[in-house]
């Protein structure tokens, strides 16, 4: 069943074009991330951080609505994202708080610990951050598709990807293995666009480059080149982004929807209860 929300996935992406709105503002917002600090300074970094934060839960709502409805257009886009823009921004926040709370919980005793503990802390809180990642990444379809209130819809992700374990992880497989194919290409087509202006670093010596920044990239591609980089970037981002929405929004429907045919029902409150 996740391969054939693979399909799915690709055939909602074929059949209507409006899916393609959410890669769209995402590329949009990507190229914004990659040229505004480098023309306005880092100070725009966190605005425009705060500003992505804010937008991704209405394409969101949006996307997930519209598949939720079957109901395909821009007018639906829009009003799917109003209506559930903070069934989804609040659990996100409540999400960002906890994961900051929980690294910041346990900072304090590795770093008490001393310099051998501090030593594992980045690879201990990654692995922490990354969990809870896992847990929680289908609390915005949860919230769309079953309208559930903002712990709800995190207690019912878990639930979901506990209950799923083998399938999540192959929805999460394939999307690396779509994200690094698009990488690969899009690395591919930078360097083909940029040959000329990246030939120097044929003739640099191993340390000459181990020392290299990115500063010192950019200055070598110069605008046009940064302007190319971008570009490839942001296509790489509105292709990755429509996919995942599209992937996401298609294997929670299927794989909750056969879950509760087989193992449950609720009840007239609306409450999930298993056989």
């Amino acid at each position: 069943m996740t391969l054939e929300s693979v399909s799915n996935a690709a055939g909602l992406l074929r059949q209507h074009p409006v899916l393609w709105s959410v890669g769209l503002i995402m590329g949009a917002l990507a190229v914004l991330d990659l040229t505004v600090p480098l023309y306005g300074g880092a100070f725009y970094t966190e605005p425009l951080a705060i500003l992505q934060a804010l937008v991704i839960p209405f394409l969101a709502g949006g996307v997930y609505g519209m598949v939720k409805g079957e109901a395909f257009s821009v007018g639906e886009f829009v009003q799917s994202g109003k209506a559930y823009y903070f069934r989804i921004l609040l659990p996100t926040l409540v999400i960002f708080f906890a994961a900051i709370l929980t690294v910041f919980l346990l900072a304090i005793p590795l770093t008490l610990l001393g310099a051998g503990a501090g030593a594992n802390m980045v690879p201990l809180l990654f692995g922490v951050l990354l969990s809870i990642a896992f847990f929680t990444f289908f609390y915005d379809t949860v919230a769309v598709f079953e309208e559930t209130g903002v712990f709800e819809s995190i207690r019912r992700s878990i639930e979901f990807v506990m209950n799923n374990l083998g399938s999540v992880l192959v929805f999460y497989l394939v999307n690396i293995v779509v994200f690094a194919v698009l990488g690969f290409a899009a690395l591919l087509a930078w360097t083909a666009l940029l040959v000329d202006k990246l030939e120097p670093l044929v003739s640099m010596s191993p340390e000459e480059l181990q020392v290299m920044m990115p500063e010192d990239i950019l200055a070598l591609i110069g605008t046009e080149g940064i302007w190319i980089t971008a570009t490839v970037y942001a296509i790489v981002i509105v292709l990755f982004s429509a996919f995942l929405y599209a992937y996401k929004a298609s294997f929670f429907r299927n794989r909750a929807g056969a879950v509760q045919v087989e193992q449950g029902e609720y009840d007239e409150k609306g409450r999930w209860y298993k056989y």
